[in-house]
Protein backbone atom coordinates (compact mmCIF):
# COMPACT_ATOMS: atom_id res chain seq x y z
CA UNK A 1 0.00 0.00 0.00
CA UNK A 2 1.30 3.27 -0.98
CA UNK A 3 1.36 6.02 1.75
CA UNK A 4 -1.47 8.79 1.09
CA UNK A 5 -0.24 11.96 -0.52
CA UNK A 6 -1.16 15.23 1.11
CA UNK A 7 -3.46 17.65 -0.44
CA UNK A 8 -0.96 20.31 -0.39
CA UNK A 9 1.69 18.00 -2.44
CA UNK A 10 -1.47 17.25 -4.62
CA UNK A 11 -1.73 20.91 -5.46
CA UNK A 12 1.77 21.87 -5.64
CA UNK A 13 2.00 19.10 -8.15
CA UNK A 14 -0.72 19.67 -9.97
CA UNK A 15 1.01 22.93 -12.72
CA UNK A 16 3.45 20.61 -13.29
CA UNK A 17 1.85 19.15 -15.81
CA UNK A 18 0.64 22.46 -17.93
CA UNK A 19 4.37 23.79 -17.51
CA UNK A 20 6.29 23.95 -20.91
CA UNK A 21 9.16 26.06 -20.22
CA UNK A 22 12.04 24.87 -18.25
CA UNK A 23 14.87 27.84 -18.17
CA UNK A 24 17.12 26.69 -15.84
CA UNK A 25 18.23 23.72 -17.61
CA UNK A 26 19.01 25.51 -20.77
CA UNK A 27 21.29 27.48 -18.74
CA UNK A 28 22.68 24.46 -17.16
CA UNK A 29 23.56 23.62 -20.28
CA UNK A 30 26.18 26.54 -20.62
CA UNK A 31 27.82 25.07 -17.13
CA UNK A 32 27.87 22.09 -18.95
CA UNK A 33 29.85 23.40 -21.82
CA UNK A 34 32.40 25.06 -19.41
CA UNK A 35 33.04 22.15 -17.96
CA UNK A 36 33.97 20.23 -20.87
CA UNK A 37 36.02 23.15 -22.19
CA UNK A 38 37.45 23.13 -19.03
CA UNK A 39 38.50 19.50 -19.51
CA UNK A 40 39.88 20.18 -22.97
CA UNK A 41 41.92 22.86 -22.30
CA UNK A 42 43.58 19.83 -19.52
CA UNK A 43 43.69 17.40 -22.05
CA UNK A 44 45.64 19.74 -24.58
CA UNK A 45 47.65 21.23 -21.77
CA UNK A 46 47.71 24.46 -21.99
CA UNK A 47 48.68 24.91 -18.45
CA UNK A 48 52.07 23.65 -17.09
CA UNK A 49 53.90 23.00 -14.08
CA UNK A 50 51.98 23.50 -10.57
CA UNK A 51 49.05 25.20 -12.72
CA UNK A 52 48.48 22.08 -14.82
CA UNK A 53 48.51 19.61 -11.74
CA UNK A 54 45.64 22.08 -10.01
CA UNK A 55 44.19 22.61 -13.61
CA UNK A 56 44.20 18.30 -14.29
CA UNK A 57 42.72 17.82 -10.72
CA UNK A 58 39.74 20.35 -11.07
CA UNK A 59 38.85 19.24 -14.19
CA UNK A 60 40.14 15.86 -14.97
CA UNK A 61 36.37 14.94 -14.67
CA UNK A 62 35.08 17.73 -16.52
CA UNK A 63 34.35 14.69 -19.32
CA UNK A 64 31.47 14.03 -17.08
CA UNK A 65 29.95 17.25 -18.86
CA UNK A 66 28.59 14.89 -21.41
CA UNK A 67 27.15 12.71 -19.58
CA UNK A 68 25.17 15.48 -17.97
CA UNK A 69 24.41 16.37 -21.88
CA UNK A 70 22.51 13.15 -21.91
CA UNK A 71 20.38 13.16 -19.01
CA UNK A 72 19.30 16.31 -20.02
CA UNK A 73 18.24 15.29 -23.19
CA UNK A 74 16.51 12.48 -21.82
CA UNK A 75 14.68 14.70 -19.32
CA UNK A 76 13.51 17.79 -21.88
CA UNK A 77 12.60 15.58 -24.31
CA UNK A 78 10.32 13.45 -21.72
CA UNK A 79 9.14 16.99 -20.76
CA UNK A 80 7.77 18.31 -23.73
CA UNK A 81 6.60 14.96 -25.11
CA UNK A 82 3.55 15.37 -26.88
CA UNK A 83 1.60 12.16 -27.53
CA UNK A 84 -0.38 13.24 -30.32
CA UNK A 85 3.50 13.59 -32.68
CA UNK A 86 4.05 11.15 -34.90
CA UNK A 87 7.74 9.77 -34.36
CA UNK A 88 8.48 11.08 -38.28
CA UNK A 89 7.29 14.94 -37.11
CA UNK A 90 9.74 14.05 -33.95
CA UNK A 91 13.04 12.78 -36.30
CA UNK A 92 12.24 15.65 -38.25
CA UNK A 93 12.50 17.97 -35.95
CA UNK A 94 15.55 16.65 -34.25
CA UNK A 95 17.00 16.42 -37.68
CA UNK A 96 16.67 20.23 -37.77
CA UNK A 97 18.01 20.95 -34.48
CA UNK A 98 21.23 18.91 -34.75
CA UNK A 99 22.01 18.13 -38.02
CA UNK A 100 22.79 21.82 -39.76
CA UNK A 101 24.97 23.03 -37.23
CA UNK A 102 26.77 19.04 -37.16
CA UNK A 103 27.70 19.62 -41.22
CA UNK A 104 29.28 23.11 -40.57
CA UNK A 105 31.47 21.78 -37.96
CA UNK A 106 32.39 18.61 -39.81
CA UNK A 107 33.40 21.24 -42.62
CA UNK A 108 35.38 23.62 -39.86
CA UNK A 109 37.09 20.10 -38.30
CA UNK A 110 38.09 19.34 -42.18
CA UNK A 111 39.74 22.60 -42.56
CA UNK A 112 41.60 22.39 -39.32
CA UNK A 113 42.88 18.90 -39.91
CA UNK A 114 44.52 20.67 -43.58
CA UNK A 115 45.56 23.46 -42.03
CA UNK A 116 46.81 23.88 -38.22
CA UNK A 117 45.62 20.60 -36.08
CA UNK A 118 46.81 17.80 -38.88
CA UNK A 119 46.50 15.19 -35.62
CA UNK A 120 42.67 15.77 -36.24
CA UNK A 121 43.24 14.47 -39.74
CA UNK A 122 40.35 11.33 -40.56
CA UNK A 123 42.07 8.71 -42.53
CA UNK A 124 40.18 7.26 -45.22
CA UNK A 125 36.71 8.22 -46.55
CA UNK A 126 34.32 5.27 -44.35
CA UNK A 127 34.83 6.81 -41.13
CA UNK A 128 34.04 10.21 -42.68
CA UNK A 129 31.13 9.82 -43.80
CA UNK A 130 30.28 7.90 -40.91
CA UNK A 131 30.86 10.80 -39.00
CA UNK A 132 28.61 13.13 -41.24
CA UNK A 133 26.13 10.21 -41.17
CA UNK A 134 26.49 10.62 -37.37
CA UNK A 135 27.11 6.15 -37.15
CA UNK A 136 30.57 6.30 -36.51
CA UNK A 137 30.23 6.04 -32.72
CA UNK A 138 29.48 2.52 -33.33
CA UNK A 139 33.01 1.40 -34.62
CA UNK A 140 34.99 2.34 -31.52
CA UNK A 141 38.26 2.96 -34.00
CA UNK A 142 36.27 5.57 -35.56
CA UNK A 143 34.92 7.28 -32.56
CA UNK A 144 36.61 10.54 -33.61
CA UNK A 145 36.73 10.85 -37.09
CA UNK A 146 35.66 13.86 -38.88
CA UNK A 147 35.00 16.62 -36.06
CA UNK A 148 36.04 14.88 -32.55
CA UNK A 149 33.64 16.68 -30.41
CA UNK A 150 30.71 14.84 -32.75
CA UNK A 151 31.05 11.43 -30.91
CA UNK A 152 28.29 12.56 -28.79
CA UNK A 153 26.05 13.76 -31.32
CA UNK A 154 26.06 10.03 -32.49
CA UNK A 155 24.57 8.90 -29.22
CA UNK A 156 22.10 11.58 -29.39
CA UNK A 157 20.94 10.56 -32.76
CA UNK A 158 20.34 6.63 -31.48
CA UNK A 159 19.19 8.27 -28.23
CA UNK A 160 16.21 10.29 -30.71
CA UNK A 161 15.91 7.24 -32.62
CA UNK A 162 14.83 5.62 -29.91
CA UNK A 163 12.54 7.75 -28.33
CA UNK A 164 9.10 7.55 -29.81
CA UNK A 165 9.64 3.74 -29.01
CA UNK A 166 10.75 4.64 -25.42
CA UNK A 167 8.57 6.83 -24.46
CA UNK A 168 5.24 5.53 -24.68
CA UNK A 169 6.21 2.12 -22.59
CA UNK A 170 7.66 4.18 -20.21
CA UNK A 171 4.53 6.83 -19.94
CA UNK A 172 2.42 3.32 -19.24
CA UNK A 173 4.46 1.82 -16.20
CA UNK A 174 3.37 2.16 -12.96
CA UNK A 175 5.13 4.42 -10.82
CA UNK A 176 6.84 1.55 -9.26
CA UNK A 177 7.66 0.46 -12.32
CA UNK A 178 9.48 3.42 -13.54
CA UNK A 179 11.58 3.49 -10.22
CA UNK A 180 12.71 0.04 -10.97
CA UNK A 181 13.67 1.11 -14.47
CA UNK A 182 15.67 4.50 -12.62
CA UNK A 183 17.13 1.46 -10.37
CA UNK A 184 18.33 -0.41 -13.84
CA UNK A 185 19.45 2.46 -15.30
CA UNK A 186 21.97 3.43 -12.51
CA UNK A 187 23.59 -0.43 -12.66
CA UNK A 188 23.66 -0.68 -16.31
CA UNK A 189 25.80 2.57 -16.08
CA UNK A 190 28.02 1.14 -13.38
CA UNK A 191 28.11 -2.01 -15.00
CA UNK A 192 28.76 -0.55 -18.76
CA UNK A 193 32.69 -0.79 -18.78
CA UNK A 194 32.52 -4.13 -17.61
CA UNK A 195 30.07 -5.28 -20.38
CA UNK A 196 32.24 -3.28 -23.21
CA UNK A 197 35.41 -5.60 -21.52
CA UNK A 198 33.16 -8.75 -22.33
CA UNK A 199 31.39 -7.57 -25.41
CA UNK A 200 32.13 -10.28 -28.34
CA UNK A 201 31.98 -7.20 -30.34
CA UNK A 202 33.94 -4.33 -30.20
CA UNK A 203 32.19 -1.67 -27.74
CA UNK A 204 33.55 1.26 -25.77
CA UNK A 205 31.95 2.11 -22.98
CA UNK A 206 32.55 5.82 -23.35
CA UNK A 207 31.41 6.74 -26.84
CA UNK A 208 29.33 2.94 -27.87
CA UNK A 209 25.31 5.23 -28.04
CA UNK A 210 24.09 1.90 -26.67
CA UNK A 211 25.95 1.47 -23.92
CA UNK A 212 25.56 5.48 -22.97
CA UNK A 213 21.56 4.97 -23.83
CA UNK A 214 20.89 4.16 -19.85
CA UNK A 215 21.67 7.87 -18.92
CA UNK A 216 19.30 9.45 -21.56
CA UNK A 217 16.38 6.64 -20.02
CA UNK A 218 17.00 7.82 -16.96
CA UNK A 219 16.37 11.61 -17.56
CA UNK A 220 13.26 10.69 -19.57
CA UNK A 221 12.07 8.41 -16.47
CA UNK A 222 12.95 11.20 -13.93
CA UNK A 223 11.05 13.83 -15.93
CA UNK A 224 8.02 11.81 -15.97
CA UNK A 225 7.52 10.89 -12.65
CA UNK A 226 8.41 14.75 -11.43
CA UNK A 227 6.07 15.90 -14.18
CA UNK A 228 2.93 13.81 -12.78
CA UNK A 229 4.10 14.55 -9.47
CA UNK A 230 4.67 11.25 -8.49
CA UNK A 231 8.16 12.03 -6.97
CA UNK A 232 9.99 15.10 -6.04
CA UNK A 233 14.08 15.57 -5.51
CA UNK A 234 15.61 17.30 -2.73
CA UNK A 235 15.58 21.04 -2.92
CA UNK A 236 19.12 22.35 -4.84
CA UNK A 237 20.54 23.38 -1.41
CA UNK A 238 20.94 18.89 -1.42
CA UNK A 239 21.25 18.49 -4.48
CA UNK A 240 24.00 21.49 -5.77
CA UNK A 241 26.79 19.18 -3.02
CA UNK A 242 25.48 16.47 -4.32
CA UNK A 243 26.02 16.76 -8.02
CA UNK A 244 29.85 18.25 -6.97
CA UNK A 245 29.97 14.62 -5.01
CA UNK A 246 29.52 12.76 -7.86
CA UNK A 247 31.56 14.79 -10.46
CA UNK A 248 34.18 13.95 -8.22
CA UNK A 249 33.68 10.37 -7.87
CA UNK A 250 33.39 9.86 -11.44
CA UNK A 251 37.45 9.16 -11.24
CA UNK A 252 36.75 6.71 -8.46
CA UNK A 253 38.23 3.33 -9.22
CA UNK A 254 36.53 0.23 -9.83
CA UNK A 255 35.05 -2.57 -8.15
CA UNK A 256 38.67 -4.48 -7.75
CA UNK A 257 38.99 -7.47 -10.29
CA UNK A 258 36.48 -6.34 -11.79
CA UNK A 259 36.00 -3.69 -14.51
CA UNK A 260 32.62 -2.38 -12.92
CA UNK A 261 32.55 1.25 -11.97
CA UNK A 262 30.00 2.54 -9.03
CA UNK A 263 31.02 5.53 -8.65
CA UNK A 264 30.19 6.28 -12.15
CA UNK A 265 26.62 5.38 -11.41
CA UNK A 266 26.99 7.66 -8.37
CA UNK A 267 27.86 10.63 -10.55
CA UNK A 268 24.70 10.16 -12.86
CA UNK A 269 22.77 9.53 -10.17
CA UNK A 270 23.67 13.05 -8.27
CA UNK A 271 23.63 14.20 -11.74
CA UNK A 272 20.19 13.30 -12.58
CA UNK A 273 18.93 14.94 -8.72
CA UNK A 274 20.23 17.74 -9.89
CA UNK A 275 18.48 18.19 -13.10
CA UNK A 276 15.08 17.23 -11.64
CA UNK A 277 15.10 19.47 -8.70
CA UNK A 278 16.37 22.73 -11.09
CA UNK A 279 13.45 21.90 -13.07
CA UNK A 280 10.81 21.38 -10.32
CA UNK A 281 12.15 24.90 -8.83
CA UNK A 282 11.23 26.51 -12.60
CA UNK A 283 7.87 24.74 -12.29
CA UNK A 284 7.26 26.20 -8.93
CA UNK A 285 8.27 29.81 -10.25
CA UNK A 286 11.79 29.62 -8.33
CA UNK A 287 13.54 31.31 -10.04
CA UNK A 288 17.57 30.78 -10.16
CA UNK A 289 20.27 32.38 -11.64
CA UNK A 290 20.81 29.73 -14.73
CA UNK A 291 17.22 31.13 -15.44
CA UNK A 292 18.97 35.07 -15.91
CA UNK A 293 18.72 36.29 -19.58
CA UNK A 294 22.69 36.03 -20.00
CA UNK A 295 22.64 32.52 -18.99
CA UNK A 296 19.98 31.80 -21.18
CA UNK A 297 21.65 33.99 -24.50
CA UNK A 298 24.56 31.26 -23.69
CA UNK A 299 22.33 28.10 -23.04
CA UNK A 300 21.24 29.04 -26.38
CA UNK A 301 25.22 28.79 -28.23
CA UNK A 302 25.89 25.91 -26.19
CA UNK A 303 25.03 23.23 -28.52
CA UNK A 304 27.34 25.42 -31.52
CA UNK A 305 30.00 26.03 -28.82
CA UNK A 306 30.38 22.26 -28.02
CA UNK A 307 31.08 21.52 -31.70
CA UNK A 308 33.74 24.29 -32.50
CA UNK A 309 35.38 24.69 -28.76
CA UNK A 310 37.64 21.89 -29.02
CA UNK A 311 38.70 22.64 -32.79
CA UNK A 312 39.59 26.46 -31.60
CA UNK A 313 41.70 25.43 -28.78
CA UNK A 314 44.04 23.05 -30.69
CA UNK A 315 44.38 25.64 -33.55
CA UNK A 316 45.11 28.32 -30.86
CA UNK A 317 47.48 25.61 -29.12
CA UNK A 318 49.56 24.40 -32.47
CA UNK A 319 52.39 27.09 -32.67
CA UNK A 320 53.45 25.08 -29.61
CA UNK A 321 55.69 22.15 -29.75
CA UNK A 322 53.29 19.15 -30.42
CA UNK A 323 50.20 21.43 -29.65
CA UNK A 324 50.93 21.61 -25.86
CA UNK A 325 51.46 24.82 -24.93
CA UNK A 326 52.59 24.14 -20.81
CA UNK A 327 52.98 27.53 -19.91
CA UNK A 328 52.69 29.13 -16.48
CA UNK A 329 49.68 30.50 -15.23
CA UNK A 330 49.18 33.83 -16.36
CA UNK A 331 49.97 32.97 -19.83
CA UNK A 332 48.00 30.22 -19.84
CA UNK A 333 44.51 31.74 -18.52
CA UNK A 334 45.62 34.73 -21.65
CA UNK A 335 45.74 31.87 -24.15
CA UNK A 336 42.85 30.26 -22.88
CA UNK A 337 40.77 33.29 -22.86
CA UNK A 338 41.79 34.39 -26.16
CA UNK A 339 40.32 30.45 -26.98
CA UNK A 340 37.10 30.90 -24.97
CA UNK A 341 36.56 34.35 -27.32
CA UNK A 342 37.26 32.79 -30.70
CA UNK A 343 34.85 29.84 -30.12
CA UNK A 344 32.41 31.87 -28.42
CA UNK A 345 32.30 34.01 -31.28
CA UNK A 346 32.16 31.38 -33.16
CA UNK A 347 29.29 30.05 -31.85
CA UNK A 348 27.29 33.09 -31.85
CA UNK A 349 27.72 33.22 -35.71
CA UNK A 350 26.99 29.69 -36.16
CA UNK A 351 23.74 30.16 -34.16
CA UNK A 352 22.43 33.34 -35.21
CA UNK A 353 23.14 32.30 -38.96
CA UNK A 354 23.41 28.83 -39.88
CA UNK A 355 21.28 27.34 -36.44
CA UNK A 356 18.14 29.29 -36.68
CA UNK A 357 17.45 30.30 -40.19
CA UNK A 358 18.25 26.33 -40.99
CA UNK A 359 16.21 24.86 -38.34
CA UNK A 360 13.40 27.68 -39.51
CA UNK A 361 13.69 25.96 -42.98
CA UNK A 362 14.00 22.71 -42.09
CA UNK A 363 10.53 22.27 -39.81
CA UNK A 364 8.70 24.20 -43.20
CA UNK A 365 8.94 20.64 -44.20
CA UNK A 366 7.97 19.08 -41.10
CA UNK A 367 5.63 15.39 -42.00
CA UNK A 368 3.14 16.80 -39.55
CA UNK A 369 3.04 20.28 -41.33
CA UNK A 370 2.57 18.67 -44.73
CA UNK A 371 -0.04 16.11 -43.39
CA UNK A 372 -2.23 18.96 -42.25
CA UNK A 373 -1.80 21.28 -45.31
CA UNK A 374 -4.70 21.82 -47.38
CA UNK A 375 -5.09 20.15 -50.98
CA UNK A 376 -4.00 21.66 -53.55
CA UNK A 377 -7.31 22.70 -54.96
CA UNK A 378 -8.21 23.59 -51.72
CA UNK A 379 -4.96 25.73 -51.60
CA UNK A 380 -5.85 27.66 -55.03
CA UNK A 381 -9.53 27.82 -53.83
CA UNK A 382 -8.00 30.12 -50.81
CA UNK A 383 -5.98 32.04 -53.57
Amino acid sequence: MTAPVSTARVAASAPFAHVRNLPSLTGLRWATAMLIFGHHLMAVEYFGGPAGTVWAFVFEAGKTGVTLFFILSGFVLAWGFKPQQSAGSFWWHRFARIYPLHVVGVVLALIAAATLVPEIRTDGAAPLASNLLLVNGWVPDWWQAGNPASWSLVCEAFFYLSFPFLIRPLVRLTNRAKAVTVGVALALVALAPQIAALSPVPMSSASTPLLRLPEFVLGVTLALLVKSGAWMPLRLRYTVPLAVVGYALSEAPAVPGTDVHPGLAATVGFYALLVASLAVADARGRSTFLARPLWQELGRVSFAFYLVHLLVIASVSSAWPDGHPELPWRQAVTLALAAFGIALGLAFAMHKWVEIPAQRWLLRYDPARRANAPSVGAAEAVR
